[in-house]
């Protein structure tokens, strides 16, 4: 079964467009590395080409304009063993180039097709990075006034392991395409083509043209650039790394470990400038670093340019698949702006905790409710860390964690410049609620 799910003819794009042949090339060379679907991911940018994950039977991302290398990258690095495929236009090199150059420097490994098309199809056939001088645009009537962006030299000179330059009528693309994906490391492919609504009427283009173009410009066909995954340039994103050292408890030999009861949801809520957003952060990553899923969510801040006032967490034991909070388990509210930007409490089910700072009414819940002591946090830690000794605090009592395992897990795993100010944060929310235990327990 071809990953290609649809022929050129039932494709979205105009009569003559290009793009269908790419598709067709690209999805008989990905048929010939013999992968199976869900170890291929199709990342798409905006455009005309934007519009082609629909018509593969693999992974598919489709991402913002030019923005598509910088999730090719990410979805690479989690996910090493995928194949990761770009498909972006001229217009996207143009607007995206920074995260193109970068991405070629750090020799990571995916592979880049350009559906070179001269001009901003889909909009209406402004001229792009890659207009040839002279070539008539509807933003460029008189002529093409710059030389075009020259992507092959440009990446290869940056570090690409491989970079060619192809027509779209070139009888071996298939297999131009197939040497280019079994290339490890940074990969581009600047396939010409023709865009028959508007550079191809304008400039008189043909098949014939291509070839005219390439010479004209200096700009020649075939293999420009190939050599070694990060030849002159930074290892490729899946070679192994060392580990980034830590400071480590000297009691701490082995991974930590954080036992938790499964899919677990959890709500900061306060105002901008207490660090809700960092806080919540903090226990993502120790998560993280027990093996342990998570997934943060922040909201827009109450004040302009100071701070996140919402953050949602979620930690559990399997990958994380649904990312928003349906009956959030443990909801920490820090101040009046954070509960009214969270709404009503009323929904939360009676299993839920809410750890709500004394003087902040929170309305009628079902949910069980205690009282954070949240001026005696800011004296023990700061204003600035009173939030990740809140959440601290509250997670022993919402039955999430265990206070010992935590502060080890803590110990071993936190780190940067700050360290030291999280770890007293986090002792002094586990003090706060070994304190508050005893009257939780008699029901004080």
């Amino acid at each position: 079964m071809s990953v290609l799910t649809a022929r050129r003819g039932d494709m979205c794009y105009c009569p003559g467009c290009s793009h269908g042949m790419v598709l067709e090339q690209l999805g008989a060379a990905i048929d010939g590395l013999g992968l199976p679907p869900e170890r291929v991911c199709i990342v798409s940018d905006i455009g005309c080409i934007g519009t082609a994950d629909r018509y593969f039977s693999c992974h598919t991302f489709h991402g913002l304009h030019g923005r598509s290398i910088t999730y090719a990258e990410g979805i690479k690095r989690a996910r090493p063993e995928m194949l990761v495929v770009v498909l972006i236009g001229d217009g996207g090199c143009g607007i995206g180039t920074a995260h193109l150059i970068h991405a070629a420097r750090r020799c990571a490994d995916i592979k880049v097709i350009v559906c070179n098309n001269f001009n901003f199809g889909m909009t209406g056939g402004q001229h792009s990075a890659t207009t040839p001088i002279t070539a008539l645009t509807t933003t460029t009537p008189n002529g093409a006034p710059d030389h075009p962006f020259d992507l092959c030299t440009t990446v290869g000179v940056n570090g690409a392991a491989y970079a060619a330059r192809h027509s779209v009528f070139d009888d071996a693309m298939v297999e131009n395409f197939h040497r280019a994906l079994t290339c490890p490391g940074f990969v581009l492919v600047d396939v010409w083509e023709l865009c028959t609504a508007y550079f191809v009427p304008a400039n008189k283009l043909s098949r014939g043209s291509l070839e005219e173009y390439s010479t004209k410009l200096g700009l020649p066909f075939g293999v420009l650039r190939q050599g070694s995954p990060g030849d002159g340039a930074a290892e490729p994103v899946d070679a192994p790394r060392a580990a980034p050292k830590r400071e480590r408890g000297a009691e701490w030999s082995a991974a930590p470990t954080l036992a938790w009861p499964g899919r677990r949801e959890i709500c900061v809520a306060g105002s901008a400038g207490q660090r809700i957003r960092s806080a919540v952060g903090v226990i993502g990553e120790i998560a993280v670093g027990c093996g342990l899923y998570a997934a943060q969510q922040d909201d827009f801040p109450i004040t302009v340019r100071r701070g996140f006032s919402l953050s949602n967490l979620i930690v559990a034991c399997t990958p994380i698949r649904y990312t928003s909070l349906d009956d959030a388990d443990l909801v920490v509210v820090l101040s009046p702006d954070g509960l009214e930007r969270l709404g009503s409490l009323a929904g939360l089910l009676p299993t839920s905790l809410v750890v709500a700072a004394e003087g902040i009414a929170v309305g009628d819940t079902p949910a069980r409710v205690r009282v954070l002591p949240l001026k005696t946090v800011e004296k023990r830690v700061g204003k600035e860390s009173a939030a990740l000794a809140a959440l601290t605090c509250a997670l022993p009592a919402a039955g999430l964690a265990d206070a010992g395992e935590l502060r080890a897990a803590a110990d071993a795993l936190v780190g940067g410049s700050y360290r030291q100010t999280n770890l007293a944060a986090i002792a002094a929310g586990l003090e706060l609620a070994a304190e508050a235990a005893p009257a939780a327990a008699t029901g004080q």
